[in-house]
């Protein structure tokens, strides 16, 4: 019997709409705060209405955008919706570390190592875009391997409400003490050692969240001795 060749379905308008509003929200192309209209961006990325307003409904579902009369508003996440994030966020990382670890080939394995390679390097420079980049890509590869549809979703929503309130918190966490704790992830899932993996990347989080807190604490003391 002859094989049928499965050919990926073009993705719709409506997925186009929503994955170029959705990199423009976390790559801060759409500051928190902002403003948008279903007309002018449906102008602006050369579609009709109806696409870019369901595109807006999705991503209002997700967190990222709040529904206004005839458009919506980037919001504007506090710092108790990154630490709420962020909590939400350790268990299901460790979940998908986990999960991965007895899955992954050797090339698996090489693709994460060289990610690692990229964020320790960018860290040493002092490149706090690279890598955080790096970090996210880091993560991402991880959790493309958990063969868990569900966990990767809830996942992807949760780590885009990460980012988006790293931009309205100011936050700038020192990433110096993330690279052992990507590096013990890492050594886990080289193993193939899921509980261990799954630890290490719980804790990974867990310790961000406590960075986060103590530079917050830290500024705070500073703008009080200047006001």
């Amino acid at each position: 019997m002859d094989v049928v060749e499965r050919v990926p379905r073009p993705k719709s308008l409506t997925e186009l709409a929503y994955q170029q509003l959705r990199d423009g929200i976390l790559e801060g192309g759409f500051p928190s705060g902002r403003r948008v209209s279903v007309v002018s961006l449906a102008a602006e990325m050369g579609m009709s209405r109806s696409p870019v307003r369901a595109a807006i409904e999705r991503l209002a579902t997700d967190g990222l955008m709040i529904l206004t009369p005839g458009g919506a508003l980037v919001p504007t996440p506090g710092r108790g919706d990154l630490l709420d994030a962020l909590a939400v966020r350790a268990p299901l990382e460790g979940l998908a570390a986990r999960l991965a670890a007895p899955q992954l080939a050797d090339a698996d394995v090489a693709a994460l190592t060289e990610i690692h390679t990229e964020f320790e390097a960018a860290v040493q420079r002092s490149d706090t875009r690279a890598a955080q980049k790096a970090d996210f890509q880091f993560h991402q590869e991880v959790q493309a391997h958990c063969d868990n549809a569900c966990l990767v979703e809830h996942l992807e929503r949760v780590q885009a409400r990460v980012i988006l309130a790293t931009y309205s918190t100011a936050w700038s966490s020192n990433q110096v003490q993330a690279v052992p704790e990507h590096a013990r992830i890492l050594a886990a899932l080289s193993a193939r050692d899921g509980e261990a993996a799954g630890r290490a990347a719980t804790i990974h989080l867990d310790n961000l969240a406590e960075r986060v807190r103590r530079e917050w604490r830290r500024r705070d003391r500073e703008e009080s001795r200047t006001a």
